[in-house]
């Protein structure tokens, strides 16, 4: 047990770097970097208002017809969703890819120990992104419906519990897609077509299910007669999505009657049954999975030949930067999952929901279709915005890690440096660019020359994104990292980025919004231009003189 305790905290104290802020705040130099930190945090400010009052709404609504449990089950299937899918990436990174594994195999330690410790530090990780969701929901409900004591003891059990069987869940699959897949030469690739396909399968079952009792419900004879009867009607057919979230939501909405005590104690057992099986599948399934991370392969007669040429062979600085950028986030799962599991996971979501729904669309097409030049702008921003939202720009320095000390012996010019990591985030752009424009041409018809304005624009737009939060990297490079999963996700310089993006890219949608109805659009597109011209430019003698000063000191 004490092997088991000093597994936690040091794990703790590794992943979050606890040691490294107590130091960097008390060192005077590096205060700034909190000042930046409380900016980025205030710029977020406004948008989580929104998501505030947009659950207030939502809570109004839903009392109007007496089913204010369906707006706690909203909360804990949102929260749990988040932990799952988020989840999928942290255990893979933190079980399979961390650099302390190489340390800890050798040790006479248990698979269960090593397990447990990883997974209370995914939790609390899971805590830091989750709880913000979760909370506005059971706080609204519980002020606007004045509940008693009873009310908030079983939120505080709810609130420490509910991550730990979608971790659980994230952990299996992990555990058994890494013991299956584990096949030489093709891992990484096998593992992270399979995680995607794996995602996709799991929302577009949600989706049906969630819209197959809908649909249910909505053609039944008696539905209105039983929504007004029964108060969590909505709660008992839809919570078949996921089970565990139903039992959370009853157990607040019925907090002062015997089934609310049922179902939190269903909800905490299911979550407690649900690790220790967890912890008995990984001494049996863990190390198999984990063989073949840690071997190394050797290159033999004419690969070798080949290997040497290749390493010889002349090329443009910033297309060989540009390659090795690309290499490592391809080769690297969580890289992979990180960067591009959100450009694509966002339009399937939208796909899918109109493949499972029996809406029509046509609503949708038509509006769309007398408002192009505000689809076309839409489009533009979005594309701009994964300059920022894919992490790769921001993380691009971090990423080296402990080799970053090759980058700067080598003979490269900063401008090469920047314009090789801005070609390989621009890449990412590119298949965001067509899965948006995919996307658009399920609902409308597109021509050539708004695809064109969509594509060019927006990459244009996702430059300056990414620059930003390449000053931000070279500024504070996060280079001491266990796994591949810090260098992204739990890196401070990613949600600065997005901070300082959300400002950049705010005022020019302020600017836009202004000139629409004011200006011809082409003048629109032509003010827009010059003005991302001009900020790629000045980015570009920031970074270059950032990189030249950091690369000297660090």
């Amino acid at each position: 047990m004490n092997k088991l305790f000093s597994l936690i905290k040091t794990d703790l104290n590794v992943t979050f770097g606890l040691s490294s802020i107590l130091y960097s705040f008390k060192a005077k130099r590096q205060r700034w970097q909190m000042l930046l930190f409380g900016i980025a945090m205030l710029s977020l400010i406004p948008t989580y208002v929104l998501f505030l009052v947009s659950l207030e709404k939502l809570y109004v609504s839903f009392r109007q017809i007496g089913q204010q449990s369906y707006f706690l089950l909203t909360g804990f299937l949102g929260s749990q969703m988040i932990v799952f899918f988020f989840g999928l990436l942290y255990v893979m990174s933190k079980y399979y890819f961390s650099n302390d594994l190489m340390h800890l195999l050798p040790l006479p330690i248990k698979p269960s120990h090593i397990l447990t410790s990883k997974f209370i530090t995914i939790m609390v990780s899971e805590y830091l992104t989750s709880i913000p969701v979760f909370l506005p929901f059971v706080i609204i409900y519980g002020i606007k419906g004045r509940v008693g004591l009873l009310y908030w003891i079983y939120t505080l059990l709810a609130l420490i519990t509910f991550p730990i069987l979608p971790l659980v869940l994230a952990s299996i699959v992990i555990m058994l897609l890494m013991k299956y897949t584990n096949i030489k030469g093709k891992r990484d690739l096998i593992r992270t077509i399979s995680s995607i396909l794996f995602i996709v399968l799991i929302l577009y079952s949600q989706l049906k299910i969630q819209n197959l009792a809908q649909k249910a419900m909505l053609e039944g004879k008696d539905f209105y007669f039983n929504l007004a009867r029964d108060a969590n009607l909505l709660v008992r057919n839809l919570g078949l999505v996921f089970p565990p979230s139903m039992w959370g939501a009853l157990s607040l909405a019925n907090y002062n009657k015997v089934i609310g005590l049922t179902n939190i104690l269903m909800f905490v057992a299911t979550s407690i049954a649900g690790f220790a099986l967890m912890i008995f599948l990984s001494e049996r399934i863990f190390f198999d999975g984990l063989i073949g991370n840690i071997e190394v392969t050797a290159t033999k007669g004419k690969d070798r030949r080949k290997d040497l040429y290749r390493v010889t062979s002349v090329k443009k600085p910033y297309l060989a930067i540009a390659k090795k950028e690309l290499k490592m986030l391809i080769k690297t799962p969580i890289y992979l999952m990180n960067s591009v599991g959100g450009v694509i996971i966002g339009p399937i979501i939208i796909v899918l929901s109109l493949f499972t729904g029996e809406q029509s669309t046509e609503p949708l097409a038509q509006y769309l279709s007398s408002n192009m030049d505000i689809v076309i702008l839409a489009s533009i921003g979005m594309i701009g915005a994964l300059g920022i939202l894919n992490s790769v720009g921001a993380t691009t320095f971090s990423r080296e890690g402990k080799n970053f000390w090759i980058q700067r012996t080598l003979p490269i010019k900063a401008k090469d440096q920047i314009l090789g990591r801005v070609l390989a985030s621009i890449a990412l752009q590119v298949l965001g660019g067509f899965v948006l424009i995919g996307c658009i041409l399920f609902i409308i018809r597109l021509d050539i020359l708004s695809i064109l304005l969509i594509l060019v624009l927006g990459l244009i737009a996702s430059i300056p994104m990414t620059q930003i939060g390449m000053i931000i990297d070279i500024l504070r490079p996060m280079l001491n990292w266990s796994n591949p999963q810090q260098a992204m996700k739990q890196n401070l310089n990613v949600l600065i980025g997005m901070g300082v993006g959300v400002l950049y890219g705010g005022a020019l949608i302020i600017l836009v919004k202004f000139m629409l109805n004011k200006i011809n659009i082409w003048g629109i597109y032509s003010i827009l231009t010059t003005i991302l011209f001009i900020s790629i430019i000045v980015f570009s003698i920031i970074l270059k003189k950032l990189i030249e000063k950091q690369f000297r000191e660090l």
